[in-house]
């Protein structure tokens, strides 16, 4: 991922990657001299003396860390998903966001899929009233790097921290479901209630042997996830995730249905078309696809936002509102029982 946001960057009017950071000694300075970053910082006040705006592309367990020593330091900040590891973390980078932002500091996560033209325009069509009353929502984002090779090994060290839950990782929850979460509720609204399960499978070794340790290291974060959802608008959803999807390697698609019309998109299929039934179609259960523009990345939109000093979605407030949903995941997938989302002033 950091590749991509400096590979992404380096695209931009008017940006310059002026400095790079990592913990682990000398990977920095590869990563600059093939992405073409002028300077390599030894700390992280370095690097904060050194830019306007930092892209914070690291584990999750560091999210909170870097985001708020970056507000603090007066800069701007994209940072990675899922925020922060915990809600009180994300509460935290909320007050400090709230400040930044009278200081008119941008700060915004990387949701990535919200560059489809096709959710935009199911958010338009919800928010319009188009869709009626929400009764029913469901979606699904699935993988299967841990199922087949389809990406490399899962042992090779850019997958291995995402099956940990002690390097911080929140599993395939807290990886993209924290996408699914997003772009469902971008389209009906808030949330209130969450039931969770959440699953976690040995692992298949090159040998054909199963793994629940490697190299030491408990393979414990979860891989598989259920989520039930009651909306604040009314009506129940679904949603669920896995990485153990064999025949999906990054598959993510979305369906809202309302007492006057539904919308579905697909991303494996484009980011820009958005099928719709409305209207007319609503009573014979006629589909209609509508081809649309592509939207700007979250990248463009970071550096848009940078320029103008007019803060664009999703900001960091947002990303602590999908933490909230990830802590009642986990809470309810621990009780085995519906929890309440949490709230913060």
């Amino acid at each position: 991922m950091a590749a991509q946001h400096a590979e992404q960057f380096a695209k931009q009017k008017g940006v310059t990657l002026a400095s790079c950071l990592d913990v682990v000694p000398g990977r920095a300075r590869a990563f600059a001299d093939k992405h073409g970053v002028a300077r390599v910082a030894d700390r992280l006040e370095d690097l904060l003396a050194e830019v306007d705006a930092v892209a914070l592309v690291t584990p999750d367990r560091v999210h909170c860390e870097g985001t708020l020593s970056a507000l603090r330091a007066g800069k701007h900040v994209l940072c990675e998903k899922p925020l922060t590891v915990t809600l009180a973390e994300a509460k935290a980078v909320a007050t400090a966001a709230k400040r930044a932002s009278l200081r008119g500091q941008i700060g915004m996560v990387n949701f990535s899929y919200r560059r489809s033209a096709a959710l935009q325009r199911a958010m338009e069509l919800a928010r319009s009233g188009k869709l009626g009353e929400l009764r029913h929502a469901h979606g699904f984002y699935l993988q299967s790097w841990i199922a087949t090779p389809i990406w490399g090994h899962w042992t090779n060290e850019m997958w291995l921290w995402r099956m940990s839950a002690k390097a911080g990782s929140g599993g395939v929850l807290g990886d993209v479901g924290c996408h699914l979460l997003d772009l469902m509720t971008s389209v009906t609204g808030g949330v209130t209630e969450m039931r969770c399960s959440l699953g976690n499978f040995p692992k298949i070794g090159q040998d054909g042997k199963s793994y629940t340790k490697w190299q030491g290291k408990a393979l414990d974060a979860n891989d598989t996830a259920l989520i039930e959802l009651r909306f604040a608008d009314g009506g129940l959803g679904v949603l669920h995730a896995s990485r153990w999807a064999t025949g999906h390697a990054n598959h993510l698609r979305l369906e809202v249905h309302g007492t006057e019309g539904a919308v579905m998109f697909d991303l494996d299929r484009s980011y820009e078309a958005l099928d719709t039934c409305l209207g007319k179609g609503a009573a014979s259960a006629t589909w209609k696809t509508e081809r649309l523009k592509p939207a700007p990345s979250i990248y463009q939109r970071f550096v848009t936002a940078v320029k103008t000093g007019q803060q664009d979605q999703p900001d960091l407030l947002r990303g602590v509102q999908i933490q909230a949903y990830l802590d009642a995941c986990e809470r309810s997938a621990e009780s085995g029982r519906w929890q309440k989302v949490s709230t913060w002033p």
